[in-house]
């Protein structure tokens, strides 16, 4: 048993370099765009998720009230968003996506893609499979852990 779980270390110790990588590289590609990560993912959050509130955003991405609200007002500065009068709310407004919020991040997105193909190129399918579900696995084990509440943004600024 506690093979298991020294391998699922192992794995799980891999996701920091995974992510400090990642993040540098993006970082790099954005270089061309007037875009920073944090505000490519609140556009990634829109893209898939629709328009949402500021606190909304910040608990999909684990990011203070304070924080996702700097992070919002610099992409409303630069058109990537704007804000729309929330029906189910009078003062909290929804963000959306403009024309050229999504068009930038289509743009990212398509090349983030175009260079992860490659990475992805000589693994088996399986092997990409079963690394999403034990992804998926230890993201909702530590959920639990946490006391199920997902929606308690964190300091961490993406």
């Amino acid at each position: 048993m506690m093979r298991k779980a020294e391998e699922l270390y192992e794995a799980i110790r891999l996701i920091r370099p995974i992510h400090q990588l990642s993040a540098h590289v993006v970082t790099e590609q954005l270089a061309g765009h007037a875009l920073t990560m944090p505000m490519r993912a609140v556009l990634e959050v829109l893209h898939f998720g629709g328009p949402q509130t500021v606190p909304q955003l910040g608990r999909a991405l684990w990011i203070t009230r304070q924080g996702i609200q700097r992070i919002v007002d610099d992409a409303k500065g630069l058109g990537y968003v704007e804000s729309r009068t929330n029906p189910g709310h009078k003062r909290s407004h929804l963000i959306v996506l403009t024309e050229k919020g999504s068009t930038t991040y289509l743009d990212v997105h398509d090349a983030e893609l175009e260079r992860i193909d490659r990475m992805a190129a000589p693994l088996p399918d399986e092997d990409l499979e079963a690394t999403v579900r034990v992804l998926a696995h230890v993201v909702l084990e530590l959920q639990a852990i946490a006391g199920g509440d997902t929606n308690q943004p964190t300091n961490q600024q993406t």
